[in-house]
């Protein structure tokens, strides 16, 4: 158990910074900072917007003291320097690209509005809220006058949404930190997370006429869908099939037909609606189709109307909370090529190389190629790891609750760091602001608590020096 953290006069700093906090924030939830592919030539790899929330994140941050520098637009840090730097660093990471607003907002994702105790706005609960509580817990320690023997380093990355890229670039030439701390999960602690799979299938159209002139779903291979469109030359009223949330509308000898669904982060299907299955569904049914639209259509429906991979013959036999997911997330329909994006969650001690070999047995007996298929394995630390269990503790006695470490289903910046790292906050577990299907990340209407944000901050404060104290206390035994 941990000791009681002294008054270091907290709620009082906390009232006199409270502005200032929320105009830093939002700052950085004004720049619509997307996730884009990188472009290493590029002198701004992941996009103008990126690198502009980049070079605010770290103004803030050197504005408070702290020493920035910019990696190549790649990503950016910000030190707190210790009394031992030779100890090695503490590392924070975080990042500041965020995934496209979709539909269904009621308020402008890009202006922060603030309203009842939340900021709303995409990207302040994943993760540009968090990078704000990281960074003004440093400020309250130096502030404080309550120094750590290690350095401590917070990592802005711009490419955590599609690819991490910006980690695997900073860590090709930079030291790890001996320990870190990962803040986009709930609290308390997250010490592993599943593997992750993603797939680029595809098929050549072979039809003589194509009655599907396009289809278009999905907008981030990590988001289930809440939209999907498609757009037929067909005779005939043939749009008298009765579906919820399916409008058909005519133009000239066009359908328009618009499919919306219900979104969630992909590794988070449960209660969510996928505009592109309901879609594939519609489409399936209406008669109209030539042969290889059809059979491309029951493809979509036949494997992917549950979001657990049973019919791909990968699903998981583990319990509720730990289950494999399987998503297909975006969905296009060209001229010449049906084409689509599949997101895979699997348990951490499950092997990505064998979903991955029924993933390709299963796509040649159906006949579609594979573009692109990846696995990024998940991790998981030792449950008996001491600093596991002072975090957890330091949480639970803050928050006043008890909950045990736990095993993510989504995946963060934890997996690529090879020394002991872990999910830790900002969000406290059990709150969906504005009901199901809205507030949380990847949703519409994204928002963060404003004084869940700062109980954020003095969590980070109190176990930074305790995370201190026991690296140097480890590194002392271990010499």
């Amino acid at each position: 158990m941990c000791e009681k953290w002294p008054d270091f006069g907290e709620k009082h700093w906390l009232d006199v910074h409270r502005e200032e906090w929320i105009d830093d924030l939002t700052s950085l939830l004004k720049i619509p900072s997307l996730s884009q592919k990188c472009c290493p030539e590029s002198s701004q790899p992941f996009g103008k917007e990126c690198a502009e929330a980049l070079d605010r994140a770290l103004a803030i941050a050197q504005k408070y003291g702290l020493e920035v520098q910019c990696h190549q637009y790649y990503c950016g840090t910000a030190v707190l320097r210790g009394t031992q730097p030779a100890l090695g660093e503490i590392g924070i990471f975080l990042h500041l690209d965020v995934v496209p607003p979709g539909e269904g907002w009621q308020y402008p994702p890009f202006e922060a509005v603030r309203k009842d105790g939340y900021i709303i706005a995409r990207g302040s609960r994943d993760n540009k809220g968090a990078a704000i509580a990281a960074l003004y817990a440093l400020r309250y320690l130096r502030e404080k006058g309550i120094s750590l023997k290690h350095n401590v380093r917070l990592f802005f990355g711009c490419n955590e949404e599609l690819g991490m890229e910006d980690i695997q670039y900073y860590l090709k030439s930079h030291e790890e930190p001996v320990f870190s701390l990962v803040p986009d999960s709930p609290f308390p602690v997250c010490y592993g997370e599943k593997g992750v799979i993603d797939l680029k299938i595809k098929k050549s159209r072979r039809g003589s006429k194509n009655v599907l002139c396009s289809l278009k779903g999905g907008i981030a291979i990590n988001q289930v869908p809440d939209l999907a469109e498609a757009t037929l030359q067909a005779d005939g009223e043939w749009m008298s099939l009765e579906e919820k949330e399916i409008s058909v509308t005519k133009e000239k000898e066009k359908f328009h037909v618009k499919a919306h669904g219900r979104a969630a982060h992909s590794a988070y299907p449960e209660g969510s609606d996928n505009a592109v299955v309901k879609l594939a569904k519609y489409l399936k049914d209406s008669g109209v189709l030539e042969e290889d639209e059809l059979n491309w259509m029951e493809f979509i429906v036949n494997y992917f109307d549950s979001a657990y991979g049973e019919n791909l013959g990968i699903a998981s036999a583990n319990t509720e909370g730990d289950r494999l997911t399987c998503v297909v997330t975006m969905m296009n329909v060209s001229e010449n090529e049906f084409q689509a994006s599949i997101n895979i969650r699997y348990p951490a001690h499950e092997a990505g190389e064998l979903i991955c070999r029924k993933l390709q047995e299963k796509m040649g007996e159906a006949g579609i190629s594979i573009e692109e298929m990846s696995d990024n394995p998940g991790y998981c630390l030792d449950r008996n790891y001491q600093l596991i269990n002072i975090l957890n503790d330091i949480v639970c006695r803050r928050l006043g609750m008890e909950k045990q470490p736990y095993i993510a289903k989504g995946g963060t910046y934890a997996r690529k760091l090879t020394h002991p790292a872990v999910g830790f906050g900002p969000n406290q577990p059990g709150r969906h602001p504005f009901g199901p299907g809205k507030g949380t990340g990847h949703l519409p209407d994204e928002a963060v608590s404003i004084s869940e944000l700062e109980t954020a901050m003095m969590i980070y404060a109190q176990a930074l020096p305790a995370i201190d104290n026991y690296l140097k206390n480890y590194e002392e035994e271990d010499r």
